[in-house]
């Protein structure tokens, strides 16, 4: 058949519910019905039919009459590619096609044969949404259309350190910086964390009618925290003077100070740590392992309430003021070799340090006595009982000695004796 002579062509369509449609002036199109259609060529005007199904990738084909150029009786096109149309929420958010950002709002996404295309929806302060989408037979067939919508809130994280640790609602989610993701209607509970550093704690919501979390945080680690292990186990922890743990404590040490920690238990010599979180000065370690050693000086002496504290000794009624003072030297020198100081007439007696040393201690032992309120009726006495915490301190070492709360055995029945003489 020559083309003048031919008057129509019968096209097919696969999916054979898919539409035919001929388009006319201004892209009208009228429809010629679905899986078949005969189109008439009577006509020198070219005739542009489209092949629809949602989903579907349409086919556009234009049959032109040519002198010489015979058109087909009959044709049939096959719908492969697919087609979805990609609408995003908010409207402002970017759609990218394999990784090329082809707008915002709502993109038709196609999918070639036996390909596939990943979708991502980005906006900043959002969670990006991200979904690939298969055409190839086994695989799950993808939609005509998808809304997607960005309810999730996303915070972008810098942390210093770089090596500490994110978790968020106690599961680890990076290392140094990262993403923070937080669900829509819903806060997080967010902890940064490295060894050696005291944890920062955040909360950030996406909820209505709370502040909106930030897009970006900088997160900066300073405070130090020293984790004390001791020997023995249930030995007593002070920081700057209180009592903060026993056996096992973290001692934080905020950014530009420096703390005091006391390890000590009875029976043990105690020991003394100083810690600063300061520039230009040795960063604290991580862990400090404390060993007390046994403290000798411990076994050689007993826990008296008459350590350190002045003591009242009355002098019974029939003794003279005279006989008194005899008597309270008398008792003063078969302790103390050496007195440092001695007024009869004001009653005031004071003996030179007696140093007692052991392996890991030296006790300082002394006595003053002075006047009572009642004049020559009553001594004040108190022993003086200091010790070092270690071997071999001089008894000039003021600043190495503190208060002990324990008297040396060769010094604990001083204060009886002078009970028990002066009545």
């Amino acid at each position: 058949m020559t083309l003048t002579a031919q008057k129509r062509i019968v096209v097919n369509v696969l999916p054979a519910d898919a539409t035919i449609s001929e388009v006319g002036p201004g892209g009208v199109e009228k429809p010629l019905g679905s899986g078949t259609a005969q189109i008439k060529t009577e006509k020198d005007e070219p005739i542009k039919l489209v092949f629809r199904k949602p989903g579907f990738n349409p086919i556009v084909k234009t049959y032109i009459k040519r002198k010489g150029v015979d058109l087909p009786k009959t044709e049939t096109f096959v719908l492969k590619d697919r087609l979805v149309k990609i609408m995003a929420q908010p409207y402002d958010a970017k759609i990218i096609l394999n990784g090329i950002e082809m707008g915002s709002g709502q993109v038709n996404a196609i999918i070639p044969e036996n390909g596939s295309v990943t979708v991502e929806i980005k906006k900043p302060g959002f969670f990006t949404k991200t979904k690939t989408y298969f055409n190839k037979s086994g695989m799950d067939l993808p939609p005509a259309d998808e809304v997607f919508v960005l309810a999730d809130r996303a915070l972008q994280v810098k942390l210093t350190p770089a090596d500490a640790q994110i978790f968020v609602d106690g599961k680890k989610v990076a290392d140094g910086s990262g993403e923070i993701v937080i669900p829509a209607k819903a806060c997080v509970s967010v902890e940064f964390i490295k060894e050696g550093f005291a944890t920062i704690q955040r909360s950030y919501c996406n909820k209505e009618g709370m502040p909106e979390s930030p897009l970006y945080d900088n997160i900066v680690m300073k405070d130090r925290v020293v984790q004390i292990n001791t020997t023995p186990n249930d030995a007593t922890i002070k920081m700057d003077g209180r009592q903060v743990g026993a056996g096992e404590y973290g001692i934080k040490i905020l950014e530009g100070a420096c703390v005091e920690v006391i390890v000590e238990k009875a029976g043990y010599v105690a020991i003394t740590k100083n810690f600063c979180n300061q520039r230009n000065m040795q960063s604290p370690p991580v862990n400090e392992h404390v060993v007390l050693k046994e403290d000798e000086a411990y076994s050689s002496s007993i826990q008296s309430d008459q350590a350190n504290v002045n003591f009242s000794i009355s002098v019974g009624s029939g003794r003279s003021e005279e006989d008194a003072w005899k008597v309270m030297n008398q008792i003063v020198t078969n302790y103390f070799d050496v007195i440092e100081m001695s007024d009869k007439e004001t009653g005031y007696v004071r003996t030179a340090w007696n140093m007692k040393n052991f392996p890991n201690n030296t006790i300082r032992t002394r006595i003053i006595v002075k006047p009572g309120n009642t004049g020559s009726s009553q001594y004040v006495v108190k022993i003086q009982s200091e010790a070092s915490g270690a071997a071999n301190t001089a008894a000039k070492d003021d600043e190495k000695f503190r208060e002990w709360g324990r008297i040396l055995n060769t010094y604990k029945d001083i204060i009886s004796e002078m009970q028990s003489r002066l009545r």
